[in-house]
């Protein structure tokens, strides 16, 4: 009697996930707009890449060094720039993922023109 319940909820669910429509499945796994997003698998590792329309973005490479030998390792390269509408400011932080760790280093600049350059632009 047992198997014949679970062959009846199998069945059921079945019929379930096969009724519902794409609108809930999309509130249920929201799809990733690929105008946005771009990721490839390339013979040496990956290439990523994320664009917001807020100015935001994300690049990065993994590529697999030394392959097929007891030095195989992934490094992971990238950056991640992020604009700040209060401040005018852009962070860029770039990275370096290996075995000896994660380094970042990071770069602050304020979209907005200087007085002198706003002077000089002038003429």
């Amino acid at each position: 009697m047992t198997a014949a319940k679970l062959i009846f909820v199998t069945a059921l669910v079945v019929v379930m996930a096969a009724s519902c429509s794409a609108g809930f499945l999309d509130y249920i796994f929201p799809t990733i707009m690929t105008e946005y997003y771009n990721q490839v698998p390339t013979k040496e590792g990956y290439r990523f890449d994320l664009k917001d329309p807020n100015g935001s973005s994300r690049e990065e490479i993994g590529v697999i060094m030394n392959p097929g030998t007891p030095e195989e390792q992934l490094v992971v390269m990238g950056t991640y720039t992020s604009y700040d509408e209060k401040t005018d400011t852009d962070t860029i932080t770039m990275y370096t993922a290996d075995k000896d760790g994660y380094k970042t280093r990071y770069q602050i600049k304020n979209r907005k023109l200087s007085p002198g350059a706003l002077k000089s632009a002038a003429g």
